[in-house]
Formats: structure tokens, sequence, C-alpha cells
């Protein structure tokens, strides 16, 4: 009679076979509790030159660009965009703040629909020689809206007020 074969000295093709799925298990496993519970870095946001767009843009715009002179160190700016109707310069700060800067000939309703969504009426705002109306809106945004000659011009952050209205107080037109 013979007895069954024990596979603790020589193992059985099947038993080797089960061994590295069961060890493939655990590997992928592992692999996956990795993926769900590891976060990658975002890809930093390249800077633009925005200078060059805007000494090439304010000779062909019929309204007058604003913009900074310079920006303040560790700034960048990461979009800017021009066509004849609208102007637009987005910028991070040093603590990665965003603040935008649009100018565009539609309504400030219409602006404040499309660049400032879900915000709300806040009073006014002082800045250097001008009044702004301010709006609050959701994720503390904070956006300043003027409007003059036809042409809206709005700025919306979530960096802290102080930091918008001194980037709005740093704006030129040349």
């Amino acid at each position: 009679m013979s007895s069954p074969r024990s596979s603790r000295g020589n193992p059985s093709m099947g038993d080797v076979i089960r061994s590295i799925a069961v060890l493939a298990l655990v590997i992928l496993a592992i692999w996956g509790f990795g993926r769900l519970f590891t976060q990658r870095p975002e890809a930093p946001t390249p800077a633009v030159d925005y200078t060059t767009t805007l000494k090439s843009a304010r000779p062909a715009a019929n309204f007058a660009l604003l913009a900074p002179p310079t920006l303040p160190a560790g700034w960048k700016a990461t979009s800017v965009r021009f066509n004849p109707q609208s102007w637009h310069l987005g910028v991070l700060t040093d603590k990665g703040d965003y603040i935008g800067l649009e100018q565009a000939k539609i309504s400030v309703d219409r602006a404040a629909d499309q660049f400032a969504e879900g915000s709300k009426s806040a009073g006014t705002a002082r800045i250097g020689s001008q009044t702004w109306n301010v709006r609050k809106g959701p994720r503390g945004y904070i956006t300043y809206v003027r409007r003059e000659a036809g042409l809206t011009t709005l700025v919306t952050g979530d960096a802290p007020r102080t930091t918008v209205e001194d980037y709005v107080s740093s704006l030129s037109a040349s």
C-alpha cells in the first residue's frame, strides 16, 4: 500500500504554484495599500514671463492694461492671456496663494459670475485713490471689482486680504 506523498521535503509543482500565488497576492496587497495612502506631490506650476506679453499687448490694446511693474520676491506669474477685449494675469504668491487679475469689456455682474463665481457683495474698499467694490466668495476668496469707461477690472484671490490689496495698489498702466 502506498502512503500519500508528503510535500515537506520534495514539494510538488502544485505546492510551488500555490506558494507563488500567495506571495503574489501579498505583494499586490502591499502595493495597492501604498497606492491608496500615498500622496504624490503636484507638479509645480511653471512660471511664465508676463512682461513680454504685456509689452507686446499694450500697443495693440484699446484700453490701459494693468499689471504690477515687478512681482515681489518668491512670487511667480503662472498664466497670462490677452485678446482685444480682455487681459488676464494669474500669479502665485511666495506662500502658494493665487491672485488673478481680469480686465474685460463686460459688465460687473458678468465678470463676477465668470471670474468670482459664488461671491457676494461685501461693501467697498478704498485702495490708493480708487474705490473698489469688495466681494467675498467661497473657500476664502476675496474679490475687488471696479468699472470705468466700459472696462471692468477684477482682482480675486485666496491670499490674505492685505496681500490682495497690496497687489491691487501695485497695479500700473505703464
